[in-house]
């Protein structure tokens, strides 16, 4: 087994998870800029759509600021993860994951992502096939769940025995989607199965701050964890940093360009959500909220940001040392 990059991270690893529809290339482009998380993984591609279409190729673009970077691919056919592994070493990333935790019907429901927690024997295929095809140039991880509709130690001890260079978990079945609260205590039963001198072990899930990502490592005996949801309009959290409203905004403006920059053509509908997480945590976010979801364009968000600032009612907030959540 190769460890590559995972051999040289220091402990504890704090990462950027892997999110559909989220981590594209310029959020994670702003997140390594103003976070320096330790690790960043791609949003997930199909290793099966690979094959059809290069227009998939864009999801795995990514800028040297990101490394190390983390190719993720999903699927359910061995020889599609072979493939697609060594386009993966072809486009330098320093690792690939293979995704079996993603809960969404479109995918567990074709016994893909999640489903795979249900068929180990085909989840050993793929990652046989993703080992044949990085053919030891670069290490392969696999990101998964606790279990399909329980906790699943069997799932752990098949995952001890597949020779991972790391395996980040979800504290979240399958069942559960996204409801409920991280099962910590399993994680951290799970890492005692899998976690080893050649295997690192991450968790997963409701990781609040950098202070209490650092304290779950210190409790439940896991190398680190990667940060999910909490990271939404808030690359700081991997630093700690307490950030202005007036700072959150112009980072907001920047990815908007950064977004435009990596995508021209007509898809800024995608970078609402995240301006609407940036407008978080400060007086008056409601209203500013609302408006920069309607925006089309970055030259937009500047100017609903320069009125907010100037001309709205955020002119206050500017110029306090504190502010509260609205």
């Amino acid at each position: 087994m190769y460890l590559g990059f995972w051999n040289k991270l220091k402990k504890p690893i704090i990462g950027l998870a892997p999110m559909d529809g989220v981590t594209d290339a310029p959020m994670r482009f702003i997140t390594a800029k103003y976070g320096h998380p330790d690790v960043t993984f791609t949003e997930f591609v199909s290793a099966e759509g690979l094959r059809h279409s290069k227009r998939l190729l864009r999801d795995f673009k990514y800028d040297e600021l990101e490394r190390p970077i983390v190719a993720q691919l999903f699927g359910g056919e061995p020889e599609a993860f072979f493939e697609a592994a060594k386009l993966v070493v072809k486009m330098g990333f320093d690792g690939v994951d293979i995704n079996m935790g993603c809960p969404a019907k479109k995918v567990a429901g074709r016994g893909e992502g999640a489903g795979l927690i249900k068929n180990p024997a085909l989840a050993a295929e793929i990652i046989a096939a993703v080992k044949r095809g990085v053919d030891g140039k670069i290490p392969v991880s696999v990101k998964t769940r606790i279990g399909y509709d329980q906790v699943d130690p069997t799932w752990w001890e098949f995952l001890a025995t597949q020779d991972l260079a790391a395996v980040s978990m979800h504290g979240r079945t399958f069942k559960q989607m996204y409801e409920g609260k991280a099962n910590w205590e399993a994680i951290s039963e799970a890492a005692r199965i899998i976690r080893s001198e050649r295997t690192v072990f991450l968790g997963n899930g409701d990781v609040a701050s950098r202070q209490d990502g650092e304290e779950k490592v210190q409790k439940y005996g896991v190398d680190g964890l990667l940060i999910g949801r909490t990271v939404w309009g808030n690359p700081w959290v991997f630093t700690g940093e307490a950030v202005e409203p007036k700072k959150k905004l112009e980072v907001a403006l920047e990815h908007s360009r950064k977004f435009e920059e990596i995508f021209p053509e007509d898809r800024f509908f995608i970078m609402r959500k995240h301006l609407s997480w940036y407008a978080h945590g400060f007086e008056n976010a409601t209203d500013l909220r609302q408006k920069l979801v309607m925006t089309n364009c970055a030259d937009e968000v500047e100017k609903v940001v320069y009125t907010f600032e100037h001309e709205d009612k955020g002119t206050a907030i500017f110029t306090r040392d504190t502010a509260r959540e609205v």
